[in-house]
């Protein structure tokens, strides 16, 4: 089974392409019918019905298109890519005829197996976002994830995969600092704010202005749990419009724009974003409001551009004042603690990717396992029959407990040829020495019991060096006693 990735996203394309294909998968309708699509002009192209797996990724930034591909993406044929079939679809039915442009093909990236792997590891892990480190990226894929499962569109490996991806994003965050240091504007001014005063959860914040960073400022004061938000605006409808939109948050208070002077004795937080075309608070107007406060300190952010608040301020004890610049400068240095962060990141999706890898890889040697176990079942059958009771119905406890501890060394070893060996071919060797007949569809059940989880590459720990599981250790000294018998039959 082949992991295929294609998609594009901010980096590869504009905005004008990213939005036209967003149409396209608006809703979970479309996008399972998109799935349903390209699925039945796939089978039509190639004749064959290959897709297994499939999910879609859509986000504002990006669109990203997942399918798990039975068999070789070559098909065993150099004149045919399955990459490049799917991806050429794709464009196809989203663009229509003008899909061989080469500027759309150029838009569109596609990966396969261990990249498509490493790709989707770094997007879950926001390692591959507009900013680094931003956490929304991560939920939108757990909602994509829960929509393919939805539409029963997910198996055995994109359910790994994904699961997997969110592992390794759980790592990325917990182990480096990648989202520790605030990359917006009006996320950085509350934590600064928090920096300076320590703990704000009794502080006071004026809103000078109704701007859309001002507001998102606001939803974060509020989370930190500020006491009380004072709303001030030249047009009150504006001010009252975003008191509404604070709904939940009880203590706020819309004031007169031309009496926002008096807040300023009381505010600790002042955050100014106008469209103001001139200093509206200005030095003289601070020094006595500093007095009135008994040299409390005030921290004023400027966001406005051209700035509203006088920069000499800044010379007056206990007033902190940050503008635009200021802030950025702190997200530029953020940005690089982010990056400096995102390469120790590279190194935990490096190995999970392989961890992942090595769990896929293993999964070739299922049906030379499940054959293994059924021939060594069948002869230890057979041959305990002989000696003990057909009837009796432990022969088969007894039966598998033999196998698990015949196995278990062969088993593990087989699971882990692909990647332990350098190329040793295990599996072709299991094949030869035990005279194996791999017929897939005699062991489609077994293979099913893969998927459930009851015989899947990670399952070496049920071959324990003991070998006993539940039944058998329910069984031991029934087992023992059978033993015992047996030789003694054969001693006879």
């Amino acid at each position: 089974m082949e992991i295929i990735i294609t998609g594009l996203n901010h980096k590869s394309s504009d905005i004008i392409h990213r939005e036209e294909v967003s149409k396209k998968i608006l809703t979970k309708e479309l996008r399972n019918e998109f799935i349903f699509n390209i699925k039945r002009l796939f089978n039509e192209e190639t004749g064959k019905q290959l897709i297994q797996e499939s999910a879609i990724i859509s986000t504002c930034n990006r669109a990203e298109f997942i399918f798990a591909v039975s068999g070789n993406s070559s098909g065993g044929n150099k004149n045919t890519d399955y990459v490049l079939v799917i991806k050429n679809i794709i464009i196809k039915y989203l663009f229509g005829e003008n899909f061989a442009n080469e500027e759309l093909q150029n838009m569109f990236y596609t990966y396969k197996n261990s990249e498509a792997i490493l790709h989707f590891f770094k997007v879950a892990s926001s390692l591959d976002s507009m900013i680094i480190g931003e956490p929304q990226i991560l939920g939108q894929i757990k909602e994509s994830y829960n929509e393919a499962c939805e539409f029963k569109n997910t198996g055995l490996i994109l359910n790994k995969l994904f699961h997997k991806s969110f592992y390794c994003a759980k790592r990325v965050r917990t182990e480096t600092k990648i989202a520790a240091a605030p990359v917006s504007i009006s996320y950085a001014a509350v934590e600064l704010a928090k920096k300076i005063f320590n703990d704000i959860s009794n502080k006071k914040v004026l809103l000078l202005g109704t701007g859309e960073m001002g507001k998102i400022a606001a939803k974060h004061f509020i989370k930190q749990g500020v006491s009380e938000i004072f709303i001030t605006n030249r047009t009150r409808e504006k001010a009252v419009k975003l008191a509404e939109e604070l709904d939940g948050y009880d203590s706020k208070t819309i004031v007169d724009f031309n009496e926002y002077y008096k807040i300023l004795t009381v505010a600790d937080i002042v955050l100014c974003s106008t469209g103001a075309d001139s200093y509206i608070i200005k030095y003289e107007d601070i020094q006595p409001i500093i007095k009135m406060r008994k040299q409390r300190p005030i921290f004023l952010i400027d966001i406005s551009v051209p700035r509203n608040i006088d920069p000499e301020i800044n010379k007056i004890s206990n007033v902190y004042l940050f503008d635009i610049d200021d802030i950025g400068k702190i997200i530029e240095n953020n940005l690089d603690v982010r990056q400096q962060e995102a390469d120790f990141a590279e190194k935990i999706i490096d190995e999970e990717a392989e961890d992942f890898i090595n769990w896929k890889n293993s999964l070739n040697a299922v049906p030379i396992i499940v054959n293994l176990r059924n021939k060594v079942n069948g002869i230890l059958s057979a041959e305990l029959c002989k000696y003990i009771n057909n009837k009796d119905e432990n022969i088969e406890a007894i039966v598998n407990s033999i196998t698990n501890k015949i196995l278990h060394e062969p088993i593990t070893k087989i699971k882990r040829s692909e990647v332990d060996f350098n190329g040793l071919n295990l599996m072709e060797a299991a094949k030869i020495l035990f005279d194996l007949e791999i017929n897939l569809n005699s062991i489609s059940q077994e293979s099913k019991e893969v998927e459930k989880g009851i015989l899947n590459a990670e399952d070496a720990e049920d071959y324990g060096a003991d070998g006993d599981n539940a039944n058998n250790a329910n069984n031991g000294h029934y087992y023992n006693n059978k033993i015992i018998q047996l030789n003694n039959n054969k001693a006879k």
